[in-house]
């Protein structure tokens, strides 16, 4: 059965609700929720749905038109997107090693995502 991207977005967070929710009741019962400002909660809102619900939509929904094998190739902007995040936004520090293994990721993209590029069309079919 195929489902629709919004019931495997809602699919993959109850999964991760049932995993999760025996540690953040551990958690909870120690901790003082009345020290979090309203506007620390309401970014924290901001963030879960953002990273765990509309992410997955519009993945699950670019699915529908990019084949899974050219959309894995965007993953590579994971690692790429949190590190410019962590120097930009935070200050962290980048060593000429981590740049050029960003490069080569970059790089290795962009050879992967060229038109007419598509192998697996043309490898034979014993």
């Amino acid at each position: 059965t195929v489902l629709p991207p919004k019931r495997i977005s809602a699919v993959i967070n109850l999964w991760g609700l049932l995993l999760m929710t025996p540690m953040g009741l551990y958690t909870a019962l120690q901790f003082n929720f009345s020290t979090v400002p309203v506007n620390i909660w309401l970014l924290l809102v901001f963030y879960a749905l953002a990273a765990s619900v509309w992410t997955v939509w519009l993945w699950m929904t670019g699915l529908k038109v990019v084949p899974a094998a050219r959309a894995g190739v965007f993953t590579v902007m994971l690692p790429v997107s949190a590190a410019v995040v962590g120097v930009l936004a935070l200050g962290e520090s980048l060593s000429a090693l981590q740049a050029g293994a960003f490069a080569v990721a970059l790089a290795g993209m962009f050879l992967a995502t060229l038109p007419g590029r598509n192998t697996a069309d043309k490898l034979p079919l014993n």
